[in-house]
Parts: structure tokens; C-alpha cells; sequence
């Protein structure tokens, strides 16, 4: 039998999250939660697990940047539905002026060019434009992050995270933009378990609807499906698979690659073409570096005394 996150399985897990969210601002000493709430189910399952805990303070920040105006609505929409003040804060502005600042010819984009240049590094020199969206887009969410640290700031409080282990394992995240300082559902498939957790918290179906999307129009289409290559809950099952087969992206084992033996026999096990398991097992391996970032050089490994062993 395929697994499938119940009802009640669904609930015990949200009592336990909100008693380990309270627990862990209580010790502590903090209040405030500050996130950032899009039209996703993300941000709406942390709107629904956050809202209603005692000692809690969550402040929603919706922080449109060349955003539609639907988007916006349904965020406004779940914030309300669990009681939960909100910011607006509107980026566009900031967004164009680091753009323009980036891309005109005397700026980073041309200059990178001279360097690229200088190094006869036509590879890079040829992607450079391609690479352009993808960069536009980053600025978006790190704009973002500013924001809301910029408001846990003043209010002493910390960043919650939105992030799902779907997106952990593909590094379908933006560094230094989308992790916060706590995260509630970094363990959580977004396609096997998260849609079943967002219907026992009761996240209005305008969000658990809306098609999941970054927001950053990087790809045509602009959809997460468009940029991962596989439906969440396809996706998931994926994932699993492999890691289950013991490949977990590392460099360390076959070059990083999945075997054309598992990617066959797992084909035909999940009824997925092996085409699309095996871009997803080079996208855990391209991304491998983003699960243990920052890469930390210890004292021992450059020979330095171990701390007890110093002499003061």
C-alpha cells in the first residue's frame, strides 16, 4: 500500500509542531514570528501553526514585487482566516533600481563579461545571458529576506522559515534568501504529506488551490512543476525512492550519478519515465553543496590546537 498521511496522522503531527514552536520560543525568551506569506500552501500552513499558540506574536509580510494582484488577495485572505496581523511592504521599486543598477553596461553585468573575458572563459561568457533571469530573480527573494529581517529586528523577534523537504532535496531554494532561523516544515514532503497537514489546519482552498509557483517568472510557464520537472506528490515518491536505494546526490558515490540500473527499475516501479528520475537525482547532486552550506574548515583540519588545549 502507497503511503498517504491520514487525518489523524495529519493532526497528531500539527499538536506536535505548535507544542515544539511554543516550546521553542518560550525557552527562548522570544514572541514575535515574522513570515513571509505569499498565495502558497507554504506560508499558509505556517500561518495555520502558528496562529493561536499563547505567547505567540506572528506578523505575516506580504512583499509583492512585480506580483499580481490575485496573489496578493489570497494571502490577505489566509492572513485573515487565521487572525493574524500583516505588513505590506511593495519591493518593486527596490527590485528595478538593484536590477538596472546590475545590468547596465557599466554595471555588474558588463563588467563580468570583462572578467569572463579575461580568463578566456567562453563558457561562461556564452551562459552569461541565460543565467540573467535566474540572477533577476534571486534579488527578488533576498529583497525579501532583508524585509523581514529588517522586521524581526524591531520587534525581537526571528524569521520562521516556509522551506519543505521537496525543495530541500531538489536545493530548489534561494541561498541566502529563503532560510530563515527556524523552520517548522524543512521535514515535511510537500507533495505526500503537507497538502493532508494543510487540510487539517483548515488553510482556505483559495491557497491549497493555487498552482505552486516561486513567483520569479525564471522559466516560461513560472511554475515550481515547470522548474522541477515532476508534480510534488511525483516528485516525492521519487526522492524517496532514491534515497531509499542510498543515493543521496553525493559526489562521493558514482560521480553523483543514479545508475541506468536504478533509474530503470525504479521507472518501472513508480510508473515514471527514467528520463525524469534521472534529472532528478543530477539535481540532488548539482545542488548537493546547498544541504551542507555553510562548508565550516574546522581547526583540525588545519592544525590548529583543539580549544582545551590552548593555554591562557
Amino acid at each position: 500500500m502507497q503511503y498517504c498521511l491520514t487525518r489523524d496522522e495529519a493532526n497528531k503531527a500539527i499538536k506536535k509542531l505548535r507544542d515544539l514552536i511554543q516550546q521553542y520560543f518560550k525557552e527562548n525568551g522570544l514572541t514575535y514570528a515574522v513570515f513571509g506569506k505569499s498565495e502558497g500552501l507554504d506560508s499558509s500552513v505556517i500561518a495555520g501553526l502558528l496562529s493561536g499558540l499563547e505567547g505567540l506574536k506572528p506578523v505575516g509580510v506580504i512583499m509583492p514585487c512585480e506580483s499580481d494582484l490575485e496573489a496578493e488577495r489570497i494571502a490577505r485572505i489566509v492572513l485573515d482566516h487565521y487572525k493574524i496581523p500583516w505588513i505590506k511592504v511593495d519591493l518593486t521599486k527596490e527590485f528595478h533600481f538593484l536590477a538596472g543598477h546590475f545590468y547596465l553596461s557599466e554595471g555588474v553585468y558588463g563588467q563580468l563579461s570583462n572578467i569572463f573575458k579575461h580568463y578566456k572563459d567562453v563558457n561562461l561568457l556564452k551562459a552569461l545571458p541565460h543565467k540573467k533571469q535566474r540572477a533577476l530573480g534571486n534579488i527578488k527573494v533576498r529583497l525579501r529576506m532583508i524585509t523581514l529581517y529588517h522586521i524581526a529586528q524591531l520587534t525581537g523577534g526571528l524569521v520562521v522559515s516556509t522551506d519543505n523537504l521537496s525543495e530541500l532535496w531538489m536545493g530548489f531554494w534561494t541561498l541566502n534568501g529563503d532560510v530563515g532561523d527556524f523552520a517548522p516544515i524543512q521535514h515535511i514532503w510537500k507533495g505526500l504529506e503537507e497538502y493532508a497537514i494543510a487540510e487539517a489546519l483548515g488553510v482556505p482552498e483559495e491557497s491549497v488551490n493555487a498552482v505552486p509557483t516561486d513567483g520569479l517568472d525564471i522559466l516560461p510557464g513560472g511554475t515550481d512543476e515547470d522548474q522541477l520537472g515532476l508534480p510534488y506528490q511525483e516528485l516525492d515518491k521519487v526522492i524517496i525512492s532514491l534515497l531509499q536505494n542510498k543515493f543521496d546526490g553525493s559526489r562521493k558515490k558514482n560521480d553523483g550519478a543514479v545508475s541506468d540500473e536504478l533509474s530503470k527499475r525504479l521507472s518501472v516501479r513508480l510508473g515514471c519515465d527514467s528520463k525524469k528520475i534521472a534529472h532528478v537525482a543530477r539535481q540532488m547532486t548539482r545542488t548537493h553543496f546547498k544541504r551542507h552550506w555553510p562548508k565550516i574548515i574546522t581547526r583540525s583540519e588545519i592544525g590548529l590546537p583543539d580549544i582545551e588545549d590552548i593555554k591562557i
